[in-house]
């Protein structure tokens, strides 16, 4: 009776120690750190860049756009797929994993909603602070819910604040010079925060 008592301890014991194991390996961030650093310069550059020809070029909007923003956007995807190759590496995983393609299956649904959004941000030719905002906001909610949870802390704070300025009816170039630095200020705070969910994950 005893011995089956043990056998059963035992059992319940690595059950225990496999669940441990299984959220660990899927505790983890898909991307490497430094990514959401860079995240954080090509915002803050790229806001202050539109700021400077918007204001003081008289550049269009969409002039701005193809010219500022569209490189940022592919330079930044292109850091991201660096710094997801090289996790996955070091992760031993396998590219198209599961997790991967659940995350940019619902990437590629996003960033055609969000490019749509823009476009007629863009053509309405006003300065939407608040938008810009949260559209920071929307890849935060993907990376919480397939890498660390706490993430959402960060989607929120810029949503939040999105609200803030749409409420106030901030539309001005200064306006979103100030969201733009604020987002990029929040992915640079995302990288330690990220960094510290690591570090504890590891142990």
């Amino acid at each position: 009776m005893e011995e089956k008592k043990r056998e059963v301890e035992d059992y319940l014991k690595d059950l225990t120690e496999i669940k441990k194991m299984m959220d660990q390996s899927e505790d983890y961030g898909l991307i490497e750190v430094w990514v959401y650093w860079l995240y954080g310069l090509f915002i803050t550059a790229g806001t202050l860049i539109s700021y400077y020809l918007l204001t003081l070029k008289n550049l269009p909007q969409l002039n701005v756009f193809l010219t500022v923003w569209l490189p940022i956007f592919f330079l930044a995807g292109l850091a991201e797929t660096i710094g997801w190759v090289r996790r996955m590496g070091k992760k031993s995983a396998p590219l198209l994993s599961r997790r991967f393609t659940k995350l940019g299956s619902a990437f590629l649904g996003l960033a055609i909603i969000v490019s749509i959004m823009v476009y007629f941000l863009i053509q309405a030719d006003v300065p939407h602070a608040g938008i810009y905002m949260m559209l920071g906001a929307v890849p935060l909610f993907l990376y919480s819910q397939i890498t660390f949870t706490s993430i959402i802390i960060e989607a929120w704070l810029l949503t939040g604040g999105g609200f803030l300025f749409l409420i106030n009816n901030v539309s001005s170039h200064q306006g979103s010079l100030f969201a733009g630095v604020i987002v990029g200020i929040v992915y640079f705070i995302l990288g330690f925060h990220v960094w510290y969910e690591e570090k504890q994950s590891n142990g």
